[in-house]
């Protein structure tokens, strides 16, 4: 398998004819405090199957950690690879809703994919500290 789309969104969905949509993607979460909670996300991440995978069940891990490598979260679960049909590679589409989820301190954090304990790719995201507003505008 290899990662053809990873990316972080605010929503994310596939239609029943199997079109993925990817509504506010961004890499960057500002906050005025730390920790900082995300109350959600969507990760979005389309994996390509090579020839000997097809209809076969795999195991996808997310991991997503910071800075100094220490885990923040992680996910795993099987994902089942369609049979390529018409000579076309198949594809899968993962779609992680994530909630809640809480950055100890500002700095780069990585969101890293492997499929069946193999690396398969990362995405790395900023959570910036930015000045608390004293002053409401009108």
């Amino acid at each position: 398998m290899k990662i053809l789309l990873l990316q972080v969104a605010d929503c994310a969905n596939v239609t029943g004819d199997g079109k993925l949509n990817i509504m506010g993607i961004f890499s960057e979460i500002n906050a005025p405090n730390f920790p900082a909670r995300q109350p959600s996300m969507h990760l979005v991440v389309k994996l390509g199957a090579e020839f000997g995978e097809y209809g076969q069940t795999r195991t996808l891990l997310i991991v997503l950690k910071d800075i100094d490598g220490n885990d923040i979260m992680s996910l795993s679960g099987p994902i089942e690879i369609p049979k390529g049909e018409g000579g076309r590679k198949p594809e899968v589409n993962a779609i992680l809703e994530l909630k809640d989820v809480v950055f100890p301190k500002p700095g780069p954090y990585q969101f890293i994919v492997l499929v069946d304990k193999d690396f398969k790719g990362d995405l790395t995201i900023y959570a910036n500290q930015i000045p608390a507003s004293s002053e409401k505008k009108e």
